[in-house]
């Protein structure tokens, strides 16, 4: 079974994370897939709307997979490609000429959060919970998340966000201004009123009005603002502290 599967229907680009068992967390065979994944729908299809969210009733996201960031606690070379390639990910969604939907189904951390970051609209399920624990593991925002959300959250409740590195409910989040809306299942999703105006108005006008925002953001250098804070968190993963808290995660997984 793919970790990613896609479909189209009505229009609409559909993503599912799938490692469920693992918290769909992202792997380096998943980073690939994404990257690859968003690359075709920028430049082949014909979608108005694209939707990610994760396979399972439990997690959206959780980030980074522990063992793939483990294997590289001597390798400072892989991790970095697997952060910037994360980034790119990130970046590469931003980017995206259709209008971009995450739905948060479950548990989105850490990484998770700033994958999330990247898309237009952020709905989410009553119990998601959602967090930027990074903060907890002793790194900060590592595939470039902080950088996206700082373009489109004011900076009180993106600091609270990152800094507190609590795990707030969905309604917590959409007070803070990170979940735009609240769904009770995924199927809920597309009778929100947006989602279907958006569907009736045509293609090229979501094209034309995401040009204004993307073009400002390759003006203002966003990317390679995202990779150097890709790059000054590097260190940061290779201290005692991270990879203790990496390896009590993973003992703990395995139980």
């Amino acid at each position: 079974m793919s970790e990613v599967i896609t479909y189209q229907r009505d229009k609409i680009d559909y993503i599912f994370l799938n490692r469920p068992n693992s918290g769909n967390c992202i792997d380096e065979t998943m980073a690939d897939r994404l990257l690859e994944i968003i690359y075709d729908i920028h430049y082949k299809s014909d979608s108005k709307l694209v939707v990610l969210t994760g396979e399972g009733l439990k997690y959206f996201c959780t980030g980074g997979d522990l063992k793939t960031i483990l294997k590289f606690k001597d390798d400072r070379k892989g991790l970095e490609t697997y952060c910037l390639k994360m980034c790119e990910v990130i970046y590469r969604i931003a980017m995206l000429p259709q209008i971009t939907i995450c739905y948060i189904n479950g548990f989105g951390l850490g990484g998770g959060c700033e994958l999330a970051s990247a898309f237009d609209f952020r709905f989410a399920n009553h119990n998601a919970k959602i967090g930027f624990i990074q903060g907890q593991m002793g790194i900060p925002t590592s595939w470039g998340g902080g950088t996206i959300l700082r373009e489109k959250m004011n900076h009180q409740e993106w600091i609270t966000l990152l800094s507190s590195s609590n795990i707030y409910t969905a309604y917590q989040a959409k007070k803070l201004g990170f979940i735009h809306e609240l769904c009770k299942d995924f199927i809920s999703l597309h009778n929100e009123s947006f989602i279907s105006l958006a569907r009736s108005i045509p293609t090229h006008i979501h094209h034309q009005n995401k040009k204004i925002v993307t073009r400002k953001w390759v003006q203002e250098r966003l990317k390679t603002r995202m990779e150097e804070e890709v790059i000054s968190a590097l260190p940061l993963w290779f201290s005692e502290e991270h990879i203790k808290i990496i390896e009590q995660f993973t003992k703990k997984l395995e139980k």
